[in-house]
């Protein structure tokens, strides 16, 4: 990102519509929205007060410690902000929660995760493949694909209950281009994206 782009960010954060922005991109952070819908993906189960611990276990591996570490490094000036803003530092994030992912799946086939859980991990980690492949060369939107994958298998889940989350994407998605952190087509890209790979590996998984 150059001088000149950081400061109209900056710009556009304090006006009252870039603070609309900048809430939507931080309460949508990926980690949050990932950990929030595994946990609920994790009551679908048949006894669901032992397979909510698989959703826990599932957001811990998945995105919150790998996150932890993120927030950790950008505080110590390892990385260039919580969200990795520059993408040559992407594929090592990506790397290293794909290692967590893979523990925390070990695990999970050991306590038995339902198969709701099993549907979302697929899509999280066909997404993480995509950002560890593409991440060097373009910056598709995390964002965009998280709310993507998000929207499609709340909806598959939960049915209408799962609305909230089809009018959030667009305005988490509007926000990464408003703040100048996206182009349009990096999140386009990552929506269909998110909604491919999320949808994809629940039905497959589900059925």
């Amino acid at each position: 990102m150059t001088a000149a782009t950081t400061t109209l960010t900056a710009e556009r954060s304090s006006t009252a519509v870039g603070r609309v922005a900048r809430s939507a991109t931080e309460i949508a952070q990926p980690p949050l929205v990932l950990s929030f819908l595994l946990i609920l993906a994790s009551l679908l189960g048949d006894r669901w007060m032992v397979s909510i611990w698989s959703g826990i276990v599932a957001a811990l591996f998945i995105c919150l410690v790998p996150f932890a570490v993120v927030l950790l490094l950008a505080k110590r000036g390892q990385l260039t902000d919580h969200h990795v803003g520059d993408k040559k530092q992407r594929r090592p994030v990506m790397l290293w929660t794909l290692g967590s992912s893979l523990i925390g799946c070990a695990i999970l086939s050991v306590i038995g995760a339902p198969q709701p859980v099993w549907g979302l991990i697929g899509g999280i980690l066909f997404g993480i493949l995509a950002l560890i492949l593409v991440s060097p060369i373009w910056k598709i939107s995390g964002h965009a694909m998280t709310l993507g994958g998000a929207t499609v298998s709340a909806v598959l889940m939960f049915g209408w209950l799962g609305l909230p989350f089809v009018v959030a994407a667009p305005l988490v998605c509007w926000s990464r281009v408003y703040l100048r952190d996206h182009s349009a087509p990096q999140v386009i890209a990552g929506f269909i994206t998110g909604i491919v790979a999320f949808g994809a590996s629940y039905t497959l998984i589900v059925g």
